[in-house]
């Protein structure tokens, strides 16, 4: 998007054509590259709770441009336009007399956003004013798709990371596969799905783990208990005195373990019992993350595309379009609280059983 001629909010000189502008990603507030450093933030900040988003105003309209043939004139300021271009490089208007309109938004016909690509842009909101979805077009390409989803707006809604998630997507699609192998969701396994916002596989995965492993404390002591009952007696024997010195610590109020207590619990992990648990624990938890390792993205890619989908269907312009995509997308601390907190009781519990 073209910002010549428009005040910086920082230092309130008019950007020039060979500026370096950087734009705020949440509210797209334009900024000189030095300005935003030296302010250590938005200027606009304070006012993103609000929900602010940052209008271009008093754009001079271009003088009556003659259409030929490979331009694309735009219906608000009259900028000739490169025919490849999705919304104008001047205002940023949404431009709907291009041939491959249907590849940036689908027939929006019978529902709240029909009038996505046949009303004015309210605000002047473009997708080049969002820092992931400029940084998915440098590196992949203007025309780039994730299916029928411009990788742009794909990077909008990931947001953290996005520029690795976008590659790994196109590369899958490229090779009309499933698999696609990544250590982020490897080595986080239920917690990178929730972290993703993905709750609902994370909870299955979590489920599965804590219902094998579960299992597993109940089964291995009777199976012990009927093939092998001198193994069973040590292990019990070493529980029950654990267990007892817990109560005995808890009921005087002792603040430090004593060096019995290390010695017992290290009796007891060491027992053929609790090392065929730990065992069993650690195989489950492997296939777990070897799973999301190599299907991980898949997944995401199916959860992001069906969101970006149902944001087009409620979104009744271009402006909440990409308000939704910000707020629908990007990562999420608080659901990953959820499995951490569920993982540590399930551990203190067993662990004291």
């Amino acid at each position: 998007m073209n910002y010549t001629g428009i005040d910086c909010p920082v230092c309130n000189t008019k950007f020039g054509d060979s500026d370096d502008v950087v734009v705020c990603p949440v509210c797209g507030t334009p900024h000189h590259r030095e300005c935003w450093h030296r302010n250590g933030r938005c200027i606009n900040e304070e006012k993103h709770i609000e929900g602010f988003i940052w209008q271009m105003t008093d754009i001079p309209v271009a003088p009556a441009q003659k259409t030929e043939e490979n331009v694309k004139v735009c219906p608000r300021c009259g900028e000739n336009n490169p025919p490849y271009e999705p919304v104008c490089i001047r205002c940023g208007e949404r431009l709907k007399n291009q041939d491959s309109a249907s590849m940036h938004m689908p027939p929006l016909e019978g529902n709240p956003a029909a009038n996505w690509q046949t009303e004015a842009n309210p605000n002047d909101f473009s997708p080049y004013q969002n820092v992931y979805a400029q940084d998915a077009k440098t590196l992949y390409g203007e025309d780039a798709m994730i299916e029928d989803i411009p990788a742009s707006e794909v990077a909008e809604y990931i947001q953290k990371d996005s520029s690795k998630y976008i590659g790994r997507m196109l590369k899958m699609q490229e090779k009309n596969t499933k698999l696609s192998w990544s250590w982020a969701s490897a080595l986080g396994s239920f917690f990178w799905c929730f972290y993703r916002r993905m709750s609902g596989l994370g909870t299955v995965l979590l489920l599965i783990y804590l219902t094998v492993s579960f299992a597993a404390s109940l089964i291995i002591p009777v199976i012990a208990k009927f093939s092998n009952p001198a193994m069973y007696d040590e292990y019990l024997t070493l529980a029950t005195a654990l267990t007892d010195l817990m109560t005995h610590l808890l009921d005087s109020g002792a603040v430090n373990l004593p060096p019995e207590y290390y010695e017992l619990w290290g009796q007891l992990m060491s027992t053929p019992l609790m090392i065929a648990s730990i065992i069993v624990n650690g195989a489950t938890m492997l296939i777990i993350c070897v799973t999301t390792g190599f299907f991980g993205t898949h997944f995401y890619k199916k959860k992001v595309l069906k969101d970006i989908r149902t944001i087009r269907r409620v979104s009744i312009n271009s402006v909440s379009y990409h308000m939704y995509l910000r707020q629908r997308g990007n990562v999420s601390v608080i659901n990953l609280m959820l499995p951490v907190m569920i993982y540590m009781l399930y551990t203190m519990i067993t662990a004291y059983l």
